[in-house]
């Protein structure tokens, strides 16, 4: 493993605002599986198929399953941006680019955890939705955020190579 530069970065207004859209997800996310809950069936969908619909089901308190793992996730990430020097990537880290390639990096992580946490939300509410027979299978809503998840962060993380050229 290479030694690459330690630096302390302060979080840039970016950075606070994804850590907060993230855990807000993840709050939102719980308050919405506690407060379905007491109404939901004992059996709701607990895997959807590629084309969105529910194909295995199991006991209600499985509703805390995707708040819980947001919850580890975002937490998990959020610790991880803590640590940019350990992070692996494109361009070799000099102690003249190492703080904008750690910025970068950092923001990647942010923008890649507040959209999973979102995506982790649409994916209970659709649970919750199809559990109460309000609506049949994943919304178009997912599709939308999952397509951001794998299009967005590429985006990000090339971004600063095109400034550099």
């Amino acid at each position: 493993m290479q030694n690459q530069p330690i630096l302390y970065l302060p979080k840039t207004a970016a950075e606070r605002w994804l850590d907060v859209a993230a855990w807000v997800f993840v709050a939102v996310n719980f308050a919405l599986a506690l407060g379905y809950y007491p109404d939901l069936p004992e059996t709701i969908p607990t895997h959807y198929n590629a084309s969105g619909q529910p194909d295995k089901f199991g006991p209600k308190a499985t509703i805390f399953l995707m708040p819980g793992i947001a919850f580890i996730l975002v937490a998990g990430m959020v610790y991880l941006s803590k640590f940019p020097h350990k992070f692996n990537y494109l361009t070799k880290i000099t102690p003249e680019n190492a703080a904008s390639e750690y910025q970068r990096m950092r923001v990647l992580l942010r923008v890649v955890n507040a959209l999973t946490s979102l995506l982790f939300l649409v994916v209970n509410w659709n649970t919750l939705q199809n559990a109460r027979g309000v609506s049949k299978g994943l919304g178009i809503e997912f599709f939308i955020v999952f397509i951001a998840v794998v299009i967005v962060p590429p985006f990000v993380l090339l971004g600063g190579q095109r400034k550099k050229a």
